[in-house]
Order: C-alpha cells, then structure tokens, then sequence
C-alpha cells in the first residue's frame, strides 16, 4: 500500500467499532471510523453500563469464560483509555443483588446457583429476606431473598465510549462523519466503502453497525440476522439516600451511580429504529423500582433516554470474518450486554484481522456462518 492508503475502514462510530479501531492503531494499522451521527450518539453512549457476566444468552454455556474474559479486561482497559485520552469512564467494581418475590424465581436463582457459586472470578451466594436489607438497605423489605454476587463492575457507557474514541485518536485514527451506503468490491474481496457523496478505498472493512447492521445484508449478499431492540431508562435524583448495591428483579434494575443520580431501568421493546422516550415506559420503570426500592417513592425524574441495542436472534453477538468475503469483518449484536462484551468482541476482531486466530475464549462460537451452516 502508499502511504496514503487506509489498512482499515471500521463502519458504526460505538463501542465496538471505537475500541476495535483503537486496538487495530495500536498495533500499528492505518484506520478510518465511519459513523453516520456522532460517536456514542446511540446505544452505547445511553446504555446502562452494568456488567453481569453470570447471566444472559449463551451463559453458560457457551459464553461463560467469554463473559468473565471480557469483564476482567476492562478494569485495566480503563486505565489503558485515561493514560491515552484523559477521560476517566469511571470504572468501578460494584456488587449485584437479584431479588426474588415468589417462589419460582427463588427456584430458578438457586437452581442458577449450582454454577455460579463455582466461577472463581466471583463470590455468589443466596441471601435470606432478613439478610437482604444487611447487604443493601433501601432493597424491598418483603423480598423472599436473593442471589448476592460480589466482584461485578460498570463504567459510564458515554464516557466509556468517548474514551474508546479519543485513545484511538490519539494512535492516528481518522474519525469521520459520514453516512455508509455500500461496499466497493472485486469478486471475494471488499476493497472499501461507499457513503453519501464519494467512496473511501481500504484492504479491510469492519462493520460495526449496531442494530443497523442488518442494512447491510445487501451489501454483503447474506442475511445479518440483528434487529433493534429499544431500551429506555431514567435517571432520578433522590433524597431517600444511595442504593450503592445494584439492585435487580425480572429484568430490571436499579443503583445510584457516581453521577450522584439514581438510574432504574429498563424495557424491551420491539418498535423498529424508533428511539423517542414515552410516558408509558416511564410509568412501568418507576412501578419496577418501587418494587425494588419501594422508599423512592419521591425520587424526582432528572434524564429519561431511550436507545436501540442490536440483537440478533440468538442473543449472542456476531463477531468473525463474513462469509464468502476475505478482508470483511463483523461485529454485533450484543443485545443488553454490549459494553460488557465489546472488549471481548473488539479484542476478537483485533486478533482474527491482525493473526488470522484469536486466543479470546469462545470467540469461536460466534461467527456470522452459525446462521448459514447446513
């Protein structure tokens, strides 16, 4: 290649394109980011920023190792980003307590436990209803227990991505405002990208698009089966005093973050590329955290976003090389666990386009070819 020449385009401005093109400037490529809006303007700027590596899809089995791989990297990630760019994601190591309400879901928690209790990585165990309010107090008082698990973590998703963008800057990244409308390409080979009003010409291409990356099945001439799940959360300011234990009950969720506001989530909704928060939303979020933490009863609405997480339709992110391409690589997908998984998803993209494999447990499991195969 000429000096001016890309090595590599990434496609999607959040926290998998950013950090994917971080590692791949670190290593000494020449990379283009493409996003369409502004870095971190979509799901990875308004997530939550809580990572649970002990449930979701593919946990267990076969994304256990993967999930606890990839929360451990992001503790020295963190330090990794504020050296380079100055901006602090405020990692932090947090403790999760899941609650139950009836007796199904003590069964199911417990039933969970059998597994959990052995990932080394973590202190799990069930706590009884008079030891709920010992390990958080402004958790229920009438809960029938939960799991306790010591030794999580979060960041602050917007942060989290600024800093993933403003370290790769700093290793010579050009990140671009430009919207994709295709792929140049030469029989196997992807030889760049098309946008609104010129081309940009690289030996390798990354789609990192988040739920839009099912807009690129044409382009690539297979199904990118991911979808855009909305997910809205508010941000409360509250009197009653911090929840400093994340609380957690069917699906949602509740703590006090360093922001000193109180963020309670979230939905599932299934409504297309619409991000517009609701009343509705509001009203069932609040009525799940006063059944978490029923004194907040006075918390007063400071922020109400809205997001669209991409998932596919087995859960579990799509990382690897697309099928029938030599130089064009994917990733997405992730659903609710996208900051959490994007170092292991970023990582594993990094290794397969800089050595052809990765040492990334379970990265095997996720390739595009597990929706096409037989």
């Amino acid at each position: 290649m000429t000096d001016n020449a890309r090595d590599v385009i990434v496609v999607g401005g959040g926290i998998v394109g950013c950090l994917t093109a971080f590692l791949l400037a670190r290593d000494g490529l020449k990379v283009t980011l493409l996003e369409a809006d502004s870095v971190g303007s979509h799901a990875s700027g308004f997530a939550f920023g809580e990572m649970g590596a002990l449930e979701g899809s593919g946990i267990p089995d076969p994304l256990l190792d993967f999930s606890v791989w990839s929360l451990q990297r992001h503790q020295s990630l963190s330090q990794e980003f504020k050296d380079a760019s100055g901006v602090d994601n405020q990692f932090q190591i947090t403790n999760r307590l899941t609650l139950a309400f009836d007796e199904d879901s003590v069964a199911q928690l417990k039933k969970n436990l059998a597994w959990q209790q052995n990932v080394e990585a973590f202190k799990v165990g069930w706590v009884d209803p008079e030891e709920v309010l010992k390990v958080e107090p402004m958790a229920s008082p009438i809960s029938l227990g939960g799991v306790h698990v010591q030794n999580a973590a979060s960041v602050e998703p917007y942060r989290h991505t600024l800093a993933a963008a403003q370290s790769a800057e700093k290793h010579g990244v050009a990140i671009l405002q430009r919207r994709v409308t295709g792929l140049l390409s030469q029989g196997g080979r992807c030889n760049g990208v098309t946008f609104d009003g010129g081309r940009l010409e690289a030996g390798m291409v990354v789609l990192a698009m988040g739920p839009w990356a099912g807009q690129s099945s044409a382009w690539c001439g297979l199904e990118i089966p991911v979808r855009p799940l909305k997910g809205q959360i508010l941000r409360l300011e509250n009197d009653a005093g911090p929840i400093k234990t994340s609380l957690y009950w069917s699906g949602n969720y509740v703590v006090t973050k360093p922001d000193g506001l109180t963020w309670a989530g979230t939905t599932e909704e299934e409504v297309g590329f619409d991000e517009d928060t609701t009343r509705q939303a509001r009203d069932s979020i609040m009525a799940d955290l006063l059944k978490m933490a029923p004194s907040l009863t006075d918390a007063r609405l400071a922020h109400h976003t809205a997001c669209l997480r991409p998932l596919s339709v087995d859960g579990m992110p799509i990382v690897g090389k697309v099928p029938g391409w030599d130089n064009l690589y994917i990733g997405t997908g992730a659903g609710r666990k996208g900051i959490l998984w994007s170092t292991g998803m970023s990582f594993g993209l990094a290794d397969l386009i800089l050595k052809g494999n990765s040492d990334v447990p379970g990265i095997e499991f996720l390739g595009l070819g597990r929706f096409t195969e037989g």
